[in-house]
């Protein structure tokens, strides 16, 4: 059996089912408005290096020489070089010794992760909804993403992070195209005690399909396509899908864990996603134990410039 190929089929949650099988006119309206605007934002030229980058194994000169140019990117890597997560004893003041202190892969993280947020920077938090804290989420289910593809020796494992950290782009979306609509559907959720997922599709809005249809305007590979579309539900017509498997197993291990404060996400049983992806409990156990060790860091070099 091919990779990826799901043994049976595995029944659907809640929130897959009603959103897959709803009338989808309303949400045939809204994704009209959103072909039609001009106004969202492109991701800037030094987001798609750092791609084409991370799909090789890059050195410290070629990370170099693609973030060097962005001053306000290269001012908050040294930021994070000189604050108390590094403890280093002497001022760090080049870009080139930052990476060589942080490491190739953890710049290329921060670079990446500072370009998307950068993006979508004039977004401001509302009622239920803290922008702070889904990037807090983004990153920590990046981060997660990540070990889970590492503990399972997957090839290509550092562009979890990436998959990861844009999993919920779509919630962005409904903010920035759609402000008021999203904050009857926060108030809505935060009365029900549901999945924000069933809310926004309820008002034909889902995140997944609206993250899925950026990534796509942004140019992005298909498998950010898939994780944003499918991470609430990796079991599609028989088929398993693993990256979005990978992402949702992250997904859920950081709202179960509490590594951010962000409500209303996707809940579900942990066992069947450890099945099928080959995870053994105790080595899951263990990336848990893990996380918990690393989210005060995680949260001092990035809360700072999210």
């Amino acid at each position: 059996m091919a990779k990826g190929e799901a043994e049976h089929i595995v029944p659907i949650s809640e929130a897959q089912s009603y959103s897959e099988v709803r009338d989808m006119t309303a949400m045939r309206v809204s994704h009209n408005k959103i072909l039609e605007t001009k106004k969202l934002p492109t991701l800037p030229t030094v987001a798609y290096r750092l791609l084409d980058l991370l799909s090789s194994d890059p050195d410290v000169h070629e990370l170099e020489e693609v973030i060097r140019y962005d001053q306000a990117l290269t001012a908050k890597i040294l930021s994070v070089a000189n604050s108390a997560y590094t403890n280093v004893q002497q001022e760090v003041d080049t870009l080139q010794r930052a990476i060589v202190i942080l490491g190739v892969r953890e710049i290329s993280d921060i670079a990446f992760g500072v370009c998307i947020a950068s993006v979508l920077k004039p977004l401001k938090s509302v009622h239920f909804f803290d922008v702070k804290e889904f990037w807090i989420h983004s990153v920590a289910t990046g981060i997660t993403s990540r070990i889970i593809a590492q503990a399972l020796d997957y090839e290509n494992e550092d562009r979890f992070f990436t998959l990861g950290l844009l999993h919920d782009i779509g919630r962005l979306v409904l903010l920035y195209l759609f402000p008021e609509v999203f904050k009857e559907v926060l108030e809505q959720r935060a009365k029900s005690g549901r999945e924000l997922l069933l809310e926004e599709a309820d008002a034909g809005l889902a995140h997944t399909w609206l993250g899925r249809w950026l990534v796509r305007r942004w140019g992005l590979p298909e498998a950010f396509e898939s994780v944003a579309r499918f991470h609430h539900h990796p079991f599609q017509k028989g088929r398993f899908l693993f990256e979005p498997a990978v992402v949702k197993l992250a997904d859920l291990t950081v709202h179960q864990l509490g590594l951010s404060r962000l409500e209303g996400g996707q809940r579900g049983e942990i066992g069947p996603l450890l099945s099928k992806l080959g995870l053994d409990e105790e080595l899951y156990t263990a990336i848990q134990d893990h996380l918990r060790f690393i989210r005060e860091n995680l949260l001092e070099v990035w809360g700072s410039f999210l």
